[in-house]
């Protein structure tokens, strides 16, 4: 009804003006419904000094509209028209705030995706640098699979993983460097790789969750060609069978 209201009163006093147009009375309309609105959900208390500029401009367009200068009307009108619908916009977030997206880890295990060799790695598992899940530490003597009490409690939290996934299942990888035959060294790291099965066994794993595997030195994840690369190479490596 104030709508109404306000739409016959314009429409008298501007009864004697020449070429005032029905779309200037329409804009002011729908400025004013909008000003309403935005006062219903208090922006007008919110962005106090752009409500008042908006509702200035509409005042200033009736003024128009009532003197018969219905072009300028119309433009005023357009404007508080726009800047009541543009009340407080969102603030933009500056560069500083914005989230930085890195390279994405699937797994969380720390190595990125396009360098994670061994993806799904379960949560708590220790991997190396290429994203495989290895037992923290152990490394193997030269030509030894036996396995030092020192990595003992690296093997412990192997087995807290294990029983953190009761569904888990997983491939036990031995490895080794590159000293002497393929096939003496493909049985070692099948050695290797049975000690640690016995550990965890020992431990409360149970053995049909394990599979026991030897690979020589058919993966190294250093160079060979150095006593610190050979050494990084005698290890044991856990894959999840999923």
């Amino acid at each position: 009804m104030r709508f109404l209201g306000l739409g016959l009163i314009l429409t008298f006093l501007i009864a004697g003006c020449a070429g005032v147009g029905v779309q200037v009375d329409d804009q002011l309309h729908a400025t004013r419904q909008v000003l309403n609105e935005a006062k219903a959900k208090k922006l007008d208390k919110k962005c106090p000094n752009e409500y008042k500029e908006a509702e200035l401009l509409h005042k200033k367009a009736v003024a128009l509209y009532k003197a018969c200068r219905p072009e300028e009307a119309a433009s005023v009108a357009k404007q508080a028209y726009d800047k009541a619908k543009s009340l407080c916009p969102p603030i933009p977030c500056p560069p500083a705030c914005k989230k930085k997206v890195g390279p994405k880890d699937s797994d969380g295990d720390g190595v990125i995706d396009s360098l994670d060799r061994c993806p799904n790695t379960p949560k708590g598992a220790t991997v190396n640098k290429v994203g495989c899940w290895v037992v923290k530490g152990l490394l193997f003597d030269f030509n030894k699979a036996d396995i030092k009490p020192q990595y003992y409690k690296n093997l412990d939290e192997v087995v807290k993983v294990l029983k953190a996934n009761p569904g888990l299942k997983v491939e036990i990888q031995g490895h080794t460097d590159n000293v002497g035959s393929a096939a003496y060294n493909m049985k070692l790291s099948l050695r290797r790789a049975q000690a640690v099965a016995n550990y965890l066994i020992q431990h409360g794993i149970s053995p049909s969750r394990l599979t026991v595997k030897g690979y020589g030195f058919t993966r190294p994840v250093a160079s060979n060609d150095t006593p610190e690369g050979r050494a990084l190479n005698r290890r044991v490596q856990i894959k999840p069978l999923y």
